[in-house]
């Protein structure tokens, strides 16, 4: 099984299509800097979103190297779930003429997945869907008044008709009118599900010196914490480094394996997912508007006995 990269921000994605085209719910005030407000777009959170996030923390991020044989070298990642046979044919570089990988090097695993609800972020309730089927709801994000709608409203509230039938408009000298009808937008998304994701990483070595130039920044990057915040596509994801680092060498062995230095790091992430992956039939942003008057046709005939619209007695039946 080959890891799929998702789709860059730029392109049109599935979450990225149902983005609004515009963001401006905040209404800033005069003089403001043009760079107060910026815009960040959402892509849906998935489980291969959380992967992604901590592939290109080690990649771009770390970006490790070591000093081998041919100089200061970067060091290579693998995701574990590919065959061996696609490793081979996909990056040569990898393994020598023996098909044995080329040391330094190290390996991604995701272990386990765990929806354990003592473990949250800060979204801690959980909302039902209005449909009243059972399945989650969402949160709202932003709101906004629709000033259009909102303006016709209040028109039509203030444009009179006397008993001829002509119009009258509201003055300043008039009494005032307070519009009730206010047209409210509002932009939501699925509410996040919290997922414990667990990964191992494994560094390969020859030499100790190598071992040690690559472990080091695992230990001192995050200072004297143990957490670091991963970030893709919009997200962040809140990662915890075990304080435990174990070693696997095979060293003492008299045998004639190849000498090798192991160690394994264990990364659990508080990840989210927001929506259900390509399965889901519900938009991941949706925009809706409130309901501010409900109208009922009127019916032409009248009851028994009373006259229509027309003026017209309506005969009993």
């Amino acid at each position: 099984m080959v890891l799929k990269f998702l789709q860059d921000a730029e392109e049109l994605g599935r979450g990225y299509s149902m983005l609004p085209d515009n963001f401006d719910f905040a209404m800033l005030p005069d003089g403001s800097s043009e760079k107060t407000l910026s815009e960040v777009g959402m892509l849906e959170s998935t489980i291969e979103t959380i992967d992604y996030s901590i592939t290109s923390w080690l990649k771009d991020t770390l970006n490790l190297s070591a000093n081998t044989n041919e100089g200061f070298t970067k060091v290579p990642i693998i995701w574990q779930t590919a065959e061996r046979s696609f490793q081979i044919k996909e990056d040569l570089s990898l393994r020598d003429d023996a098909d044995g990988l080329i040391l330094p090097v190290m390996s991604i695993e995701r272990t386990s997945i765990v929806k354990d609800p003592m473990r949250k972020g800060s979204f801690q309730a959980h909302l039902f869907s209005t449909a009243k089927n059972g399945r989650s709801g969402r949160m709202v994000l932003a709101k906004r008044i629709k000033q259009d709608k909102t303006r016709n409203f209040a028109v039509a509230a203030g444009t009179r008709t006397d008993a001829p039938g002509t119009r009258q408009r509201y003055t300043k000298r008039g009494p005032k009118r307070l519009n009730k009808k206010i047209v409210i937008q509002t932009l939501s998304i699925p509410i996040p599900v919290y997922i414990n994701v667990e990964y191992k990483i494994t560094i390969k070595t020859e030499y100790q010196q190598q071992m040690n130039e690559i472990l080091t920044p695992f230990i001192g990057r995050t200072g004297q914490i143990n957490s670091f915040i991963l970030r893709r596509d919009g997200h962040l994801y809140e990662a915890f480094i075990e304080q435990n680092f174990n070693h696997s060498n095979n060293i003492s062995s008299l045998g004639e394996d190849i000498r090798m230095y192991s160690t394994d790091i264990n990364i659990r992430i508080l990840g989210y997912l927001i929506g259900e992956g390509e399965n889901d039939d519900r938009p991941i942003v949706r925009i809706e508007e409130n309901t501010v008057e409900l109208s009922f046709p009127k019916e032409e005939a009248g009851l028994p006995g009373q006259e229509n619209v027309f003026g017209v007695k309506t005969k009993p039946i």
